[in-house]
């Protein structure tokens, strides 16, 4: 008998190598798979993968040969939060992140880019003769081919040339929040989005696509209404409806891992690390308020968990505690000082309470971290951000 519980908790957690879920979710030969790593095009998707795995976030819970609590390859029985050889997440679990000049990748397979006619027929019937709106418009068209052509960077050139003669132009707001999304800079897509909803909140597409960024952003209650916002607007949205039933896959999941969260902390209400697991549940729930006192929680008996302060300040800061959050992300950068979210986050703050200076250093602080890091997507964002604080200056 003790030789048989020794054999299920060997097999409790054996998880296969990050390569392996890669080629199997790409459904590739190992030969690709080979290229493509030479060529440098993996090296984002394995990170997630083994991010993943790490985090137990893939397990037989998520796989998509885990059936009523059977393993259909091992023909046994298998626990949710167990893991094989044989992983293979289901599709709504796979989200890799891919080259965003691919049109055809999985990664955007919800994204709207459509319903834009409205605006355009208007463009056109604003006047051939006004010669801004026509240098506007060629501007616009440029910056679409450029999109369609995956040369977002300059896609996002044109946007913003377009928004700089009129920052209102919904159709230039639409498709720069999506040039950004698919650049993978999330905050920046979902500010352009949340100011385009200002001008026109009863377009369906937009809805779609901020529901597809805040599922990227992991804020998922959040995400599901902004489906349901433009399924309401819309309901013949493909886009819309696989984007729901994708979000409500990680809600479901979310939910099962804060009632087992909550049954381990009855046990040890102690566990600083427990809470603070906890907390990042609640965060993806959108439930503000819990996740700021399990962070507190997990921060009064492990003061020095730089990530849990970081957390707590980003809560804070969406709730309007701009001072309490300017504290927990200064907690954080002390404690790990090359913790570039935290900078990132203290120069949002900063801006908001009209200290430039201080945003400024906080954000190219970010930047050179970011760089140092090799992250450059992120470090592009933050010298963005300086950009234009250097342009207001002007």
């Amino acid at each position: 008998m003790n030789h048989k519980k020794q054999t299920e908790k060997s097999y409790e957690w054996d998880p296969p190598a990050p390569s392996t879920v890669y080629i199997k979710i790409k459904n590739i030969p190992y030969e690709t798979f080979k290229t493509r790593m030479n060529q440098g095009l993996v090296t984002t998707d394995l990170d997630q993968i083994r991010h993943r795995l790490e985090r137990h976030i893939y397990c037989c819970g998520v796989c998509s040969k885990y059936v009523n609590g059977y393993c259909v390859i091992t023909n046994r029985k298998a626990e949710p939060g167990w893991i094989c050889k044989s992983f293979v997440p289901k599709e709504e679990f796979t989200y890799l992140d891919s080259r965003p000049d691919q049109e055809d990748s999985t990664e955007f397979r919800y994204l709207s880019e459509t319903g834009l006619e409205k605006d355009k027929i208007e463009s056109e019937e604003a006047g051939e003769n006004s010669p801004k709106i026509t240098g506007t418009k060629s501007l616009y068209d440029e910056g679409v081919t450029l999109y369609r052509q995956g040369r977002l960077r300059l896609a996002l050139q044109a946007f913003d040339r377009v928004l700089e003669e009129d920052p209102e132009d919904f159709a230039a707001l639409f498709h720069k929040g999506n040039s950004l999304l698919k650049l993978k800079r999330y905050e920046g897509a979902l500010d352009t989005f949340e100011r385009a909803l200002e001008i026109n909140p009863e377009n369906a597409g937009l809805w779609t696509n901020l529901g597809f960024i805040l599922t990227k952003l992991e804020r998922f209650r959040d995400a599901l209404e902004a489906f349901e916002k433009s399924i309401s607007l819309n309901p013949v949205q493909k886009n819309a409806w696989e984007g729901k039933d994708a979000v409500l896959a990680r809600i479901n999941l979310c939910e099962e891992r804060l009632e087992e969260s909550e049954k381990a902390l009855k046990k040890n209400p102690g566990d600083p690390d427990a809470l603070f697991e906890l907390g990042k549940i609640h965060l993806r729930l959108g439930e503000q308020e819990k996740a700021v006192q399990a962070f507190k929680k997990a921060l009064e008996i492990k003061p020095e968990n730089a990530e849990a302060w970081q957390l707590r300040g980003k809560v804070l800061f969406k709730a309007g505690s701009d001072r309490e959050a300017l504290h927990a992300f200064e907690k954080a950068t002390r404690i790990k000082p090359d913790f570039a979210e935290a900078w990132y986050e203290k120069g949002n703050v900063f801006l908001k309470l009209g200290n430039l200076k201080g945003a400024e250093n906080a954000f190219k602080i970010a930047a050179s971290l970011w760089e140092g890091k090799g992250i450059k997507i992120k470090a592009e964002s933050a010298r963005e951000k300086i950009k234009r604080l250097e342009a207001g200056k002007e």
